[in-house]
């Protein structure tokens, strides 16, 4: 049998390599997120019929999980026994939520208009301009590009979801995900200063409300379960 061309190494090595150089070159992509993403808490048993804690300790819960990786809330829960009152880790909700925004680490580019990457719809009060741009992040954030909508690029640059993402990667080992996104509002400056309080920054859209975001006490274990 001949030998392979492309080994598992060379598979591996260049997902590893491509996940670093998205890092590398990446900036924060907030998520308008209109479902946040949430977990059983791990902590309890989950009450199917009330959608709630059952407040009964989850015997089978030993070692520390890693909840929301790769996004900026991402933590560590670990075990805290208790026999009477609320869960002390999801105070009794059974579930911990992100809030509605969430921030990933992606690489961003606007595609040229030498590359068609933008373009411009008659209207009948003139015509409009949009402009294209191409997001990549790591392959774990497929999910949360798929499931979502509105972004927001360079801190103040409204977004909206183009074309579905794909996943690319070398021989089924998945490396990197990306997304094309169009903005949405014409004359939108695509910069800003970043960390600042620029005077266009917009606050998130008005959204529909399913869930509130774990309070923050109950995250950093300052508030517990009674």
């Amino acid at each position: 049998m001949p030998r392979k061309l492309v080994s598992e190494k060379v598979k591996k090595d260049y997902k590893k390599l491509m996940q670093q150089l998205v890092l590398d070159l990446s900036q924060s992509v907030r998520i308008i997120q209109e479902s946040p993403m949430f977990v059983d808490c791990p902590n309890c048993v989950w009450d199917s019929i009330n959608k709630k804690s059952s407040n009964v300790f989850q015997s089978s819960f030993t070692s520390p999980i890693v909840i929301f990786g790769g996004t900026d809330q991402e933590r560590t829960v670990t075990a805290t026994s208790f026999t009477e009152g609320r869960c002390p880790v999801c105070i009794g909700e059974g579930q911990l939520f992100t809030t509605k925004e969430i921030c990933i680490a992606a690489m961003v580019n606007f595609v040229g208009k030498d590359d068609r990457g933008g373009r411009f719809l008659d209207l009948p009060a003139g015509k409009e301009g949009m402009n294209f741009l191409v997001v990549k992040t790591l392959a774990c954030n497929y999910e949360l590009l798929l499931n979502n909508e509105i972004f927001m690029v360079h801190n103040a640059v409204k977004c909206e979801k183009f074309t579905p993402p794909i996943v690319r990667g070398l021989g089924g080992e998945e490396a990197i995900t990306e997304v094309v996104l169009q903005t949405t509002e014409v004359g939108q400056r695509t910069t800003a200063k970043f960390g600042g309080t620029d005077k266009q920054r917009r606050e998130a859209d008005v959204r529909r409300r399913i869930k509130g975001p774990t309070d923050s006490d109950v995250l950093t274990g300052r508030l517990q379960g009674r």
